[in-house]
């Protein structure tokens, strides 16, 4: 069972979920209707036929608001090595009956949960409570279409800050989602996310264009993104369980990796910890080395030792041209992400000629999401009504 990340270790680790879900749809009182799902949906045929990227292979209905239509989705996506693998996430339709050319998509990516099965988003009983903004947004009229990523409730390690991992799970959610029979899903979409959901959603922008040609992406909003990664892992050191967070990340690129074995360059205290990051959730990681410096589990340290060091600065977001219009958002006094790295990151952005509208919010932490939404959702809709998106990149 996921559990909430505890307030005070929320305020202190970096690229940490900063929306749980809620478990509880508000139209049904206390109890949902559609309880947590069996781990058979989650649970891919054996062998799994080889078909398309996008390719749905299930669904099964989960709690939604009066009018709208919610569905868990079990798709087609490609693994870290090109190999056909099962993805899961989900999918919210308004109510009503779809516009000429289907309904606009906000592809929504989440932030920080964990490693393990449990730690997927869809498996809560109302996964639309996780998404940020995601009631708003479902009322002003856009389908929603959220992944679990690689790995998360399906089989196989999570590629943890993987960026082309992340972009193809997004991707190939809203293929899969425009083949839900009778929900109008169109092909045009925002991606949106938050945190870790803001890294996946840029490198969604730079692969959509070669990986989903078949797709519109129209625009990339992305709230307290990490983008440096080489900086933000010194930076993590800063942060009380800041050492957790370090053996996520590590872990996230041994996944992609089969020469990083992590447990090589760990101690015995910090092997003794790597049980938790597929049976547990993020706090589980947290706090199975919240008292122990970085020194006290790595024998070699994961930022300056290949292969690990070089797939920070692999999977940092400078790879590739995107194309389409940028929304960073940044809190003032986040502490996670700090502003001064964003801010950088965003300088880079637009001399490679990227067109960008940073805004930061100078009172707000690493949840911006609710001091930056009705400027979010003015951007969002913007992009679906065809305006020249704004660029502070002049």
């Amino acid at each position: 069972m996921r559990r909430a990340i505890p307030a005070l270790a929320a305020a202190a680790v970096l690229l940490t979920a900063c929306s749980g879900t809620s478990g509880t749809d508000p139209d049904a009182g206390e109890a949902s209707p559609h309880p947590r799902p069996t781990w058979a949906f989650y649970r891919p045929p054996v062998p799994l036929p080889r078909r398309a990227p996008g390719t749905l292979i299930r669904s099964e209905p989960v709690a939604a608001p009066t009018g709208a239509r919610g569905r868990r989705i079990l798709y087609h996506s490609r693994g870290t090595d090109g190999r056909d693998i099962a993805v899961s996430g989900s999918v919210f339709v308004p109510g009503g009956r779809p516009p000429a050319g289907g309904w606009p998509v906000v592809a929504w990516a989440h932030g920080t949960t964990g490693l393990g099965d449990s730690c997927a988003p869809s498996t809560d009983p109302y996964p639309l409570g996780g998404i940020e903004d995601g009631p708003a947004l479902l009322a002003a009229g856009y389908a929603i279409v959220s992944t679990d990523y690689e790995g998360l409730g399906t089989p196989g390690p999570h590629p943890y800050l993987v960026g082309p991992s992340e972009a193809r799970s997004v991707l190939d959610a809203v293929r899969a989602a425009a083949r839900l029979p009778g929900d109008g899903l169109g092909r045009s979409f925002v991606a949106f996310g938050h945190s870790q959901g803001g890294h996946a959603v840029l490198f969604t922008g730079e692969f959509a264009a070669s990986y989903a040609p078949d797709l519109r992406l129209l625009g990339v909003a992305a709230a307290a993104p990490p983008i440096d990664l080489t900086a933000l892992a010194r930076h993590v050191t800063d942060l009380d369980y800041g050492t957790g967070r370090l053996v996520e990340v590590a872990a996230g690129h041994s996944a992609a990796d089969p020469a990083a074995r992590l447990d090589s360059i760990m101690t015995p205290a910090g092997r003794a910890g790597l049980k938790v990051l597929e049976a547990g959730c993020d706090d589980d990681v947290i706090g199975a080395y919240a008292r122990l410096p970085a020194r006290a589990v790595f024998t070699k340290d994961p930022r300056t030792t290949p292969p690990w060091s070089t797939g920070l600065v692999r999977d940092s977001v400078d790879a590739l041209p995107r194309g389409v219009p940028l929304l960073i958002l940044q809190g003032g006094r986040d502490p996670i992400i700090p502003a001064k790295i964003t801010e950088a990151a965003v300088h880079r952005m637009c001399s490679r000629g990227d067109v960008v509208a940073y805004r930061v919010y100078p009172r707000a932490f690493h949840n911006v999401v609710p001091s930056a939404a009705s400027d979010l959702n003015a951007w969002i809709t913007a992009r679906f009504h065809g305006a020249p998106p704004p660029n502070d990149c002049r």
